[in-house]
């Protein structure tokens, strides 16, 4: 599989889900955040992880911004354009931090899985 499926796939499934069925951007979305990016790192090749490690914040401040936006674009007007996106942005903060530290525990698990399996 490649790990663009669940960096991408799972945080976007997570944000309309939210938007359908909470009318905004929780803890489902975070989850979903959050399991992507560590999934992405899990299948990712080496040379990937970077990407995944680096990309992680980005993908899920990016999801964030698109869905609230496409749910709520009458906001973004004028004078709200700037007091909804710094709200959107301190909001993700959280959830962009959990998608770095399961990442980057990803990349921990399956370098201690591949040291193993060469040493024993």
């Amino acid at each position: 599989m490649p790990a663009v499926l669940p960096a991408l796939g799972l945080p976007v499934l997570g944000a309309l889900a939210d938007e359908l069925f909470g009318g905004g951007l929780g803890w489902l979305y975070s989850t979903c955040a959050v399991l992507g990016a560590g999934m992405a790192a899990l299948v990712a090749s080496r040379r990937g992880w970077w990407w995944i490690v680096s990309g992680a914040p980005v993908v899920t401040l990016t999801v964030a911004c698109a869905v609230d936006y496409l749910a709520r674009s009458d906001r973004y007007q004028g004078a709200g354009l700037a007091t909804q996106g710094l709200r959107l942005v301190s909001g993700q903060f959280w959830p962009m931090v959990a998608a770095v530290v399961a990442a980057l525990l990803a990349t921990v698990v399956r370098t201690r899985r591949t040291r193993k399996a060469h040493h024993g």
